[in-house]
């Protein structure tokens, strides 16, 4: 909870933020130097060098995970996640407050054996101080309609809440905050 921070805190999201790693940089020294806490919002699949252009001025990482098994993120991003979970290990290494959200989207990577893959990856950092379950909604179903867009997961109801229910308690069985 961004709030327990008890200051203001401004958070850096995107798209990838980190795609502007200078400007974030930048504008992340001012609003310190201000007393504001700043938080990055990321999805990790950017070079190590913009993160390092952007740790010594960042409060808090809140990094999106929504795969731990490799094939299965290339088969539904389009791109292998060997890059991603070196950056959150990195991030573990420098110890940097991290908040990992788990990306949640139902028969493609909400299985017990990723959900417990993920989570086996997250509690063997030592830098997780809270785990966020996104679970999979239809906002942006619109957006593609209105672009003329095909919806690639059309017909993908959202989660019942007994499911969400039995996912936040597998999460929450490895003693992390939910």
């Amino acid at each position: 909870d961004l709030a327990s921070y008890g200051a203001p805190v401004i958070l850096f999201s995107g798209g990838e933020p980190l795609l502007q790693s200078g400007f974030v940089a930048r504008c992340a020294a001012r609003l310190q130097a201000e007393q504001v806490h700043v938080a990055l919002d990321t999805a990790g699949h950017v070079t190590w060098s913009r993160f390092e252009e952007v740790l010594p001025v960042i409060d808090l990482v809140l990094f999106d995970l929504k795969f731990a098994d490799p094939q299965q993120h290339l088969l539904y991003t389009g791109r292998d996640n060997e890059l991603i979970l070196a950056n959150l290990r990195l991030l573990a290494q420098h110890e940097l407050p991290l908040y990992a959200r788990l990306v949640m989207i139902p028969g493609i990577n909400d299985s017990e054996p990723e959900i417990r893959a993920r989570m086996d990856l997250l509690a063997g950092l030592g830098n997780v101080q809270q785990v966020d379950i996104l679970a999979y909604h239809r906002f942006g179903e619109g957006k593609y309609t209105r672009l003329d867009l095909d919806y690639p997961l059309a017909g993908l109801q959202e989660y019942p809440a007994e499911r969400l229910q039995q996912i936040r308690a597998l999460v929450e069985s490895y003693g992390i905050p939910v």
